[in-house]
């Protein structure tokens, strides 16, 4: 229903001039032409400058400051990248009224979508950040707007699941952390990290689902031959043969289990695949299982096509020690519960340190003999998580910064967000498939201490206090040990301590897109981890955030093609 406002007198307006109009929150810009009175909003999209100072010539309006371009009728961008919105007005005994009626949700939210996308296909950040305030501010669910990104994304992922998507879908997680319009921040990073991801991909080919029925016997035969398939690499029968499975009405915990299977036959893509599982699987936690189908059928090629480390030399004495473990021993899934159970065995501190400074057959013998002794198998992975945390407290800062060195804290930080999607695996799915997942955490993390620095830095002492404030401000001066005392001295409430990292996390510290995914999964792991390791993952995740990174990689780039040019390969004795 219209509402007609009265605004200023007809003859306050300059002819073909601007002027400024508040009513409530809403800033108007007023312009008298010879065609009548026009109203449109007076922030120009592009960088927020007045409209009012505009020039308008016939129906175009023209920002003074960048020179784009509206149609002062409708609002439609006629240079530039997006439209404004206009008011309908009246002239009324020398009044100008104008409609200030605020259309109905329902009305704008597809346009507003329909925008968005465009915006994600332009990369063009702000448009993005506007589309989705907007969105939140007519009442629209974060997770809605975080299903677009999805579509956006998932059906345009040339390898399959990347960074990107397990950004996006940790940054609907983080947005909980806020409170406010704020509260958008970290849904507008991932949004805005899949849009760089993706930028100018066409949709991803997908074979049709197969008839599982009948290629396979039954359900419970495509579930069986799934792992195999994808083990083989026949990637595109193994996607046919989910998508079958997910049209057939596959239960969720049949899907979960077989994608499990698959990436627990092999230590794959350096802990990337089960990470990527866990994020899809809770994604759709929140966005519903009626997306399964878009959200799991990229995974499939990012299992199929990554790196099985079990075949490389270096896990040569790990595989052995692997192989010779009996995992059809019975494992218990969960520890029994009631006043009768047993008092669960405790981990003996030996693990941690073989898994800190030993050999990979200790870590799996280790591991082994903890669970043959009764030791739940989440008090093993909470040992698991603070060796990993100990791995990015020693970890040499310098080295990340050095291009002539291939490792930097990417590599390191994979043993915390692979450990915390164990946990995850592991409550979702207790049983073989998964202990083997452990063991191969036990390799990562021990295997990892070749990252550790060579001369390993003192112990960052405790610094008091009780305003995570602090902790925030040391990330944002790059400031590591001020950033890990402050979090081990922290002594106010844990929530606060928490949206600290969080924000951290999504601000803009990191620039590139890789480093963001990384800044985003590893405070969020730190953050479900700290549940049983107490500060230790924080510290490390504060470590992390605060250390000057290598972002850009040309230099090392530059150097591996001299030895490409010149034949060395990796890991060749210079001459």
């Amino acid at each position: 229903m219209a509402d007609f406002v009265r605004a200023v007198a007809t003859a306050d307006i300059p002819d073909d001039k601007g002027r400024l109009w508040r009513h409530g929150d809403k800033r108007i810009a007023l312009f008298r032409t010879r065609a009548g009175v026009y109203a449109a909003d007076n922030r120009c999209p592009h960088e927020g400058y007045a409209l009012k100072d505009g020039d308008i010539r016939g129906d175009v309006l023209t920002c003074a400051w960048h020179n784009w371009k509206f149609r002062i009728t409708d609002g439609t961008c006629l240079f530039g990248g997006e439209n404004i919105r206009t008011y309908p007005t009246s002239i009324r005994e020398g009044w100008v009224y104008v409609d200030v009626t605020d259309p109905a949700p329902e009305e704008i939210a597809p346009e507003l979508f329909a925008s968005l996308l465009a915006a994600m296909g332009d990369v063009d950040t702000g448009r993005l950040a506007r589309d989705t305030m907007r969105l939140n501010a007519i009442g629209m669910p974060l997770t809605e707007v975080v299903r677009t990104g999805v579509t956006y994304g998932a059906t345009r992922a040339e390898y399959g699941w990347n960074h990107s998507l397990a950004t996006l879908a940790d940054c609907l997680t983080m947005a909980s952390a806020f409170e406010g319009p704020l509260s958008t921040l970290p849904v507008i990073q991932g949004l805005a990290t899949v849009s760089r991801t993706e930028v100018r991909r066409p949709p991803r080919s997908q074979p049709d689902p197969a008839d599982v029925a009948r290629e396979y016997g039954s359900a419970a035969g495509g579930l069986a031959a799934f792992p195999d398939l994808i083990d083989d690499e026949r990637g595109d029968e193994a996607e046919a043969v989910l998508r079958g499975l997910l049209a057939g009405g596959a239960s969720p915990e049949e899907i979960r289990h077989a994608f499990l299977v698959a990436i627990t036959n092999h230590f794959l893509g350096y802990g990337h695949p089960m990470i990527y599982c866990q994020k899809a699987f809770e994604l759709l936690g929140r966005i519903g299982w009626s997306e399964a189908d878009t959200v799991l059928a990229p995974l499939v090629p990012a299992i199929t096509w990554s790196t099985r480390y079990d075949r490389l030399p270096y896990m040569r004495r790990f595989l052995l020690a692997w192989q010779e473990a009996d995992l059809a021993d019975p494992v218990p899934s969960r520890a029994p519960a009631g006043p009768d159970a047993p008092v669960p065995v405790s981990v003996d501190p030996g693990l941690r340190r073989v898994l800190l400074d030993g050999m990979p057959e200790d870590a799996v013998t280790g591991v082994m003999s903890a669970v043959r002794a009764g030791v739940p198998v989440p008090r093993i992975i909470d040992v698991l998580a603070s060796v990993a945390a100990a791995r990015l407290g020693r970890f040499d800062i310098d080295s990340d910064t050095d291009d002539t060195k291939d490792a930097g804290w990417l590599d390191v930080t994979h043993t915390l967000t692979y450990v915390n999607a164990l946990r995850w695996a592991w409550s979702a799915d207790p049983g073989p498939a998964v202990l083997r997942g452990v063991l191969h955490a036990a390799w990562f993390v021990q295997w990892t201490s070749k990252f550790d620095a060579a001369q390993r830095p003192a112990p960052v002492a405790p610094y008091p206090g009780s305003d995570a404030g602090a902790v925030l401000a040391a990330i944002r001066k790059r400031d590591p040990d001020q950033a890990v005392a402050l979090v081990k001295g922290y002594d106010g409430p844990a929530a606060s301590l928490r949206t600290a990292l969080t924000q951290a996390a999504a601000e803009d510290n990191s620039t590139a897109s890789i480093m963001v995914a990384h800044a985003v999964k590893t405070t969020t792991a730190a953050i479900t981890e700290s549940a049983a390791g107490g500060r230790a993952p924080l510290a490390a995740a504060a470590r992390f955030l605060a250390a000057p990174k290598r972002e850009r990689f040309v230099y090392q780039a530059t150097l591996d093609a001299i030895d490409f040019i010149q034949g060395r390969a990796k890991g060749d004795t210079p001459e």
